[in-house]
């Protein structure tokens, strides 16, 4: 239920004003950093006003007491929309108003004709992170696995092959293994996996190979191998379900790595679906991988139709 008193309104530019004001660039940038960074600047609060009420019918205010209270921004995509900034004056927390914010924008989100919405939540803000779970929102492959110590991974038992991927085909054939992954082991949110929260979730490598995997002659995978520094090594594995957590996904970990010429002290893997790394951590797990936080989590709501 909204917040007794609290009226969220189309933002006006004096209203708009007094809101950020109240709010530092940390505050304002907590979901999206880039709009934090308009107060770095100099006259950047009021520059981020003028662009914020350019932006017609996507920003609002949250009045307390026809106070301006919090602010919240809205970005359309192509299937969802996009919470890009939702933040409440300090001395106004804790009354609901953000959980107000959010129940608005379900609403907006409706009338656009759009069934989803999502927003960009940094792991360490747990307030942040407790009034999306609260308001029906769910993370979106929130972990992923690191193994920081130079020990071997066990031998591969199952006979699996990597096959560079030309450059020409790299684009359609990580759009093909993104997109069955996700039906695969998000089915909740696939078709927003594919498209709006894609440059988010999957960050594909801006260098390094790409390889098919086959096994018994088939095509079974795709994965990535990106070297971050001299030491760290990120890789990433979209694998047919049948795979998951079997020998030969620890052999393609094992070819994967044998494709380099160095073995790196740090190495993190990426699995294609939030169901593929449950299903597999033990498998990981047991090479001495543990699963981590990332630094940012999509947090996705699935709006019921009216009616």
């Amino acid at each position: 239920m909204p917040t007794l008193g609290a009226q969220v309104v189309p933002a006006r530019f004096g209203e708009l004003r007094r809101a950020l004001a109240q709010l530092t660039a940390e505050e304002v940038g907590a979901l999206d950093p880039a709009l934090g960074d308009w107060l770095r600047r100099p006259l950047g609060r009021e520059a981020l006003t003028t662009y914020l009420i350019a932006a017609a019918g996507s920003t609002f205010v949250c009045l307390m007491s026809l106070e301006p209270a919090g602010v919240m921004v809205l970005e359309r995509g192509e299937k969802a929309a996009r919470v890009r900034l939702l933040a409440v004056a300090p001395d106004m927390r804790r009354r609901g108003l953000a959980r107000t914010l959010l129940e608005h924008a379900d609403g907006v989100t409706r009338r656009a004709g759009l069934r989803w919405l999502w927003m960009l939540v940094p792991a360490a803000n747990l307030p942040a992170t407790r009034c999306a779970l609260s308001c029906g929102y769910r993370r979106y492959r929130p972990q992923y696995m690191r193994r920081a110590h130079p020990a071997s991974l066990p031998s591969a038992l199952a006979p699996v092959s990597l096959d560079p991927v030309p450059l020409d085909q790299a684009s359609s054939e990580l759009t093909l293994w993104i997109s069955r992954a996700a039906r695969q082991g998000d089915a909740w949110c696939a078709d927003l996996a594919t498209h709006d929260v894609r440059p988010w979730s999957f960050a594909a490598p801006s260098t390094g190979i790409i390889y098919h995997i086959r096994a018994a002659r088939q095509t079974v995978g795709l994965a990535a191998v990106q070297r971050e520094t001299e030491a760290h090594v990120a890789l990433w594995l979209w694998l047919d379900r049948a795979h998951w957590g079997s020998e030969v996904e620890m052999s393609v970990l094992k070819a994967l790595l044998g494709s380099l010429d160095f073995e790196p002290h740090t190495l993190d893997v990426e699995l294609g679906s939030t169901e593929h790394l449950r299903y597999a951590a033990p498998l990981y797990k047991a090479a001495g991988f543990v699963p981590l936080l990332r630094e940012r989590v999509v947090m996705i709501k699935r709006l019921p139709r009216a009616g």
